[in-house]
């Protein structure tokens, strides 16, 4: 069975939503707010704030946590519910369509609700309306859901504003980003946020989408291919590092296999034969890069078209300085894209300077929504790791901090016996070297600072 076909297996029965009636085509909508109450780790009702602080949709919002914290679980929130058009005898209707539960090996569903007896798992959705990312709202509205711990949908409803809602045009990229090895035709039909949700849903093969287009460029030389074409490789490009260029080729042989190759630094590379963090980046960036093609077919450059894309765990299998640049380097090309990320790296929070930063935090048997994180701008890596933020309390190694630990505490004896001097050199012998600079350079400089005193304190006590 097709990962497509499971994902569809686990949208139970929909629920018919009011028609709404609208005489001119709707403004997108982005995400302000997201409010859940006894949904999974989350207790009573809290606010994920999804805004810049002024009431508009924030471009980025990275969320941070320990593991268990429920940073998926928020993103999956966000398109757990989705109101989407339904074509049947009588026309057009607005449906609901969850995606909260799957079958498993078990009887029943995995639900979201937390296990706590006459209790709703509740979400309300905070969405702005609006021309453009940038723009104030033109209007905004909320609207919730509310499950019974079986599973049973116990209502919906307007929470404010009206229900001429705009389209959600929403992509949704999981932990397990896998590459693709179904036909392009197969993967096509896939929900675009399903691969949240699974990680047996596989994402769209780049190889097979390039191969495509350059079928349809040599049977017709299509206009619009050759555009397709030249747009994914300055995306690429741009986003990829120590990549310097794209090509169409074919492997030699009595039978040519027609690839993609890439040129890195060690020269011309296939796709299948590059390293895992370029290929599962390649991967999610072409997977949203033809399904925005798709979705403005008639765009001049889709990229610049509204969207709001999900991904867990951004910095996956991202050397430290790619992750340094990825979210500018996507902020330039999706340029009215709304995201909404997790990670664990503080080489991503740094690089978040303008971003909406949201904490999570365990206490107890619940966690706890921190949206009033404290600014790191400018912070160092060592800095931010033991700052609330990630909650560290020390950025030295933990056998290091331990003899710290012990020669501050027999330093402050109030008298040191020659037993305790014997025990301070053994541990300034053990721990040697540290660097107390921020560089590597700096910390050479000052241990060629501190040899140099060592030595002019020893000429100066010879006697002569």
């Amino acid at each position: 069975m097709s990962a497509n076909r499971s994902a569809n297996d686990s949208v139970p029965e929909m629920e018919s939503l009011p028609e709404t009636h609208e005489s001119t085509t709707p403004l997108p909508g982005y995400f302000l707010s997201l409010e859940i109450e006894y949904v999974r780790c989350f207790g009573e009702k809290q606010t994920v704030d999804l805004s810049d602080g002024a009431g508009k949709p924030a471009r980025w919002t990275i969320l941070f946590g320990l593991n268990g914290t429920g940073k998926t679980t928020i993103l999956q929130s966000l398109v757990g519910f989705e109101l989407v058009n339904s074509y049947g005898r009588d026309g057009s209707t607005k449906i609901l369509q969850m995606r909260f539960f799957r079958r498993d090996h078990v009887k029943g569903y995995l639900s979201f609700c937390r296990l706590r007896a006459n209790r709703l798992a509740i979400w309300t959705t905070g969405i702005a309306v609006t021309k453009a990312i940038s723009d104030a709202p033109v209007r905004s509205y909320n609207y919730n859901f509310k499950l019974s711990e079986s599973g049973v949908m116990s209502g919906w409803s307007w929470v404010s504003g009206s229900n001429r809602f705009g389209p959600h045009v929403c992509y949704g990229y999981g932990a397990g980003r896998r590459v693709g090895t179904t036909s392009f035709d197969e993967s096509s039909s896939y929900d675009p946020t399903s691969n949240l949700f699974s990680d047996a849903v596989e994402l769209r093969d780049p190889v097979a989408w390039a191969l495509r287009t350059k079928y349809a460029l040599n049977k017709s030389s299509d206009p619009a291919s050759r555009q397709r074409f030249e747009h994914m490789k300055d995306l690429l490009l741009g986003i990829l590092p120590e990549v310097e260029g794209v090509r169409l080729t074919s492997s030699g042989g009595t039978k040519p296999i027609p690839r993609v190759e890439f040129k890195t630094p060690i020269g011309w590379i296939p796709f299948r034969q590059l390293g895992y963090g370029h290929q599962t980046l390649i991967t999610w960036v072409i997977d949203l890069f033809t399904r925005m093609t798709e979705r403005y077919p008639g765009s001049s450059n889709p990229l610049s078209e509204p969207a709001i894309v999900l991904i867990d765990e951004i910095d996956l299998h991202l050397h430290p300085k790619w992750q340094r640049k990825i979210m500018r380097s996507l902020s330039e090309r999706f340029t009215n894209t709304q995201f909404i990320a997790t990670t664990q790296s503080p080489l991503i929070a740094q690089a978040a300077t303008d971003a909406n930063l949201v904490a999570l935090r365990r206490e107890g048997d619940r966690v706890i929504i921190d949206n009033e994180v404290d600014t790191i701008r400018g912070w160092r890596i060592d800095q931010i790791l033991t700052s609330d933020l990630f909650g560290l309390e020390t950025a030295r190694p933990p056998q290091i901090e331990q003899l710290i630990i012990q020669r501050r505490q027999l330093l402050t004896k109030p008298r040191i016996t020659k037993v305790d001097l014997q025990r301070l050199k053994a541990i300034e012998a053990e721990i040697g070297d540290m660097p107390m600079g921020e560089t590597t350079q700096e910390f050479q400089e000052r241990r060629y600072l501190r040899k140099l005193l060592e030595r002019l304190s020893t000429s100066s006590g010879d006697p002569g």
